[in-house]
């Protein structure tokens, strides 16, 4: 369902509509608190994108659900830690894209240089929880908040070239969706028989 891509500044906005669209009660789960669609605006305008990287999933040409992930300071620094956040609209959960970003965003993180992930949830978030338990994260709570350290193996050369074929994969697969949306509108219609 859909394609993925890394996604950068350019994004933002689409970033700012994905998570304007999702309900309150998960919107909360996401930021761990209630927040306003202005405030979400402002901090995608503002997102220091040498410090993050994140992946989204397009559906028919529009964003359904990204991950991020923010590191501690910009990149390329060696043996950092970086957080992960994921959020995927309520029509689009249950069909396997958290597993898929979270995937990439560890292959990431480790291509990075991230030592630790850093998974940081609500208690009732029992899908980043699944989420944590499956990479094997050591969860602890504090202050209500869930805290899931996940240590990461170093960077390999298998690693780098998976980064690089999804980035490759995910080049043709937007093309495939992109392109006839876009020419579609330029072809000559054909007339209906009568």
């Amino acid at each position: 369902m859909g394609h993925f891509r890394k996604l950068g500044a350019a994004d933002a906005s689409a970033m700012v509509d994905h998570l304007c669209r999702l309900p309150d009660s998960d919107r909360r789960l996401r930021f761990h608190g209630t927040v306003s669609s202005e405030w979400i605006a402002r901090r995608y305008a503002g997102l220091d994108w040498s410090r993050t990287v994140a992946v989204g999933v397009f559906v028919e040409g529009v964003l359904r659900g990204f991950v991020e992930l923010a590191f501690e300071s910009p990149l390329p620094v060696p043996e950092t830690r970086a957080e992960l956040a994921i959020s995927i609209e309520p029509d689009f959960q249950r069909a396997g894209l958290g597993r898929e970003l979270t995937g990439r965003a560890v292959t990431i993180a480790r291509n990075r240089g991230a030592q630790h992930l850093i998974m940081l949830c609500l208690p009732e978030n029992l899908p980043m929880r699944r989420i944590a338990k499956r990479l094997s994260g050591v969860m602890h709570q504090e202050d209500g908040t869930v805290e899931a350290d996940l240590d990461l193996t170093a960077a390999t050369p298998v690693s780098y070239w998976l980064e690089a074929m999804q980035d490759a994969a995910d080049a043709v697969t937007g093309g495939l969706e992109y392109w006839p949306r876009l020419i579609r509108p330029l072809l000559p219609s054909t007339p209906q028989a009568a």
